[in-house]
């Protein structure tokens, strides 16, 4: 099979950001949430002794700067993530687009392509279907 290599991963941001952003924003406030009630609750709400408090102080600011260096790297591997995986979804569109209108203006011998990973495999496959009984039909 013919592979088909995208060359760009933003064909159309405003739309790829969006999808991210349903994905990341929801994942972010979440660690968020959950940093904040292991490190704020625990220590304001619990009655821990003074001596616990003394072990796990140091303990926690450790945690703190190690979370820190981190989350730079962290988000840009989300970031990268779901830049990948949006453009499973959004990256064929264009080129379906494109190739639609050459059907609209009548070539119904085009079929449409996909690579083997985009999410909208089975849906140009269906058009294919459709598309192959337009054309016994005329």
């Amino acid at each position: 099979m013919l592979k088909i290599r995208r060359r760009k991963y933003l064909v159309k941001q405003d739309t790829q950001f969006r999808y991210m952003g349903l994905v990341l924003i929801p994942l972010v406030l979440l660690l968020t949430c959950l940093y904040y009630l292991m490190y704020y609750a625990v220590f304001n709400h619990l009655l821990i002794p003074e001596a616990v408090i003394s072990i796990l102080l140091p303990a926690m600011k450790q945690v703190n700067t190690v979370l820190i260096l981190c989350m730079p790297v962290l988000f840009f591997l989300l970031v990268y993530a779901g830049l990948i995986y949006s453009n499973r979804l959004i990256g064929p569109i264009p080129r379906l687009e494109r190739e639609i209108d050459r059907i609209i203006a009548g070539d119904h011998s085009i079929r449409l392509k996909t690579r083997d990973k985009d999410d909208l495999k089975q849906f140009v496959g269906k058009i294919n279907i459709l598309l192959e009984k337009l054309s016994k039909a005329a």
